[in-house]
């Protein structure tokens, strides 16, 4: 049998479970769930989606917001790029079919 000593303690970071392991074998020698809080009521559980509801529908718009100003930065580097290449005089780079 493996000693307490030899165990390895991970706790998981997405709902804080902490597993005891075993060194040799990989095996679950202790799993220690975290205690949930307190039963919301029907109404304050409603209230928090409601309110997650309205977090989610700011988000969206704040990141619509940002995509539409985002293509027209895009629309104007891609305009100045295009001057800038039609002021270019330097000859085109050579092709490697053509080195044949």
């Amino acid at each position: 049998m493996s000693r307490p000593d030899r165990a390895l303690i991970v706790t998981c970071p997405c709902c804080g479970t902490v597993l005891h392991l075993d060194l040799q074998t990989g095996a679950i020698l202790l799993e220690e769930r975290p205690k949930k809080g307190p039963v919301k009521s029907f109404e304050e559980a409603a209230r928090d989606t409601a309110a997650r509801h309205e977090q989610a529908k700011a988000q969206l718009a704040r990141a619509m917001e940002e995509e539409k100003h985002k293509s027209e930065i895009m629309e104007k580097k891609f305009k100045e790029a295009m001057k800038k290449a039609e002021k270019d005089e330097s000859p085109p780079p050579p092709r490697p079919f053509d080195l044949d």
